[in-house]
């Protein structure tokens, strides 16, 4: 019995703080603050360069001196630079701040070194996973629900 008790009492403080620690009450999560239609201004017009990369799970090391990148408007039009070619679609935000893109991007067609080519496919295959768009400080984040696919972006000071 005493056992029990000792346990729930461990157990408790856990959960509870692993919970505070995840999301706080202003929409934040350990990945900042929720991106969702009220506040898409806070990202809109500013350039994203890519920093982090993970697919199914996986860490995906970028080429050094490669360049990926990310912006979108007040209206959710998305453009930048998927490592080799430019790139250009659509993203809608839900009120709850979940993303829906486009069917349809546009993307140049130029060619490249085999590594370059490797990492625009991943950043264009796991950018369309994503579902949820997060910031904090300088740091633009998107991931999918699961987490198994995530883009790190810093922002690009001009």
């Amino acid at each position: 019995m005493r056992q029990s008790i000792y346990l729930t009492l461990i157990i408790i403080p856990l959960v509870v703080f692993a919970c505070a620690a995840n999301k706080g009450g202003d929409g934040t999560t350990i990945d900042g603050r929720l991106v969702t239609p009220q506040n898409l201004r806070a990202i809109a017009g500013l350039e994203w360069n890519l920093t982090r990369m993970t697919k199914d799970r996986t860490a995906i090391a970028l080429v050094n001196d490669s360049q990926t990148t990310f912006a979108c408007d007040p209206d959710g039009r998305v453009t930048g630079k998927a490592t080799l070619n430019r790139y250009s679609g659509h993203l809608t935000l839900q009120a709850d701040g979940k993303i829906v893109w486009s069917k349809a991007f546009i993307m140049t067609h130029m060619a490249g070194p085999p590594e370059l080519m490797r990492q625009e496919t991943d950043f264009s295959q796991t950018l369309v996973k994503t579902s949820r768009m997060h910031l904090k400080d300088s740091i633009l984040v998107l991931t999918s629900e699961d987490r198994s696919y995530r883009l790190e972006f810093e922002r690009i000071k001009k």
